[in-house]
């Protein structure tokens, strides 16, 4: 896949992809950033959990399950003593409105993200920072 990211000014730069959409990215302020757009690490965990969400719709739909509603929030684990500042471990907390079950959820949590997971940014990403899930059944 193929983006471009172009300096904009200082530490602001726009991406646009394949969707041609642009992506304001800006560094956090304490390096410099003034807000101008979403910090990488931020990027990183919209794109887990975008690709989760998208993946267990998907899953659940086809396994003939109403969903009316995915929620999706994220926290980590993070190494900021030194650089890189790694995440070490990822937390989904996944709400799910639905005529669904909490295990019928999770057997599709896990194929979305665990071997190999049809979720690619969530399956490459576990192989570093291990992900775990919760799940609310709203």
């Amino acid at each position: 896949m193929k983006v471009r990211v172009k300096q904009k000014e200082d530490f602001h730069f726009v991406g646009i992809g394949p969707a041609r959409r642009e992506v304001p990215i800006d560094a956090a302020n304490y390096v410099g950033g003034k807000g101008r757009g979403i910090r990488p690490p931020e990027l990183l965990f919209h794109s887990v959990a975008g690709c989760v969400g998208i993946h267990l719709y998907e899953a659940l739909h086809k396994e003939g399950k109403h969903v009316e509603d995915i929620e999706i929030e994220t926290d980590a684990e993070r190494i900021t003593d030194r650089y890189p500042k790694v995440f070490t471990k990822i937390y989904l907390f996944v709400k799910v409105k639905g005529d669904v079950t909490e295990d019928e959820v999770k057997k599709a949590l896990d194929k979305v993200i665990y071997d190999p997971g049809t979720c690619s940014i969530a399956y490459m990403v576990n192989q570093i920072a291990p992900i775990e899930y919760r799940v609310e059944i709203l």
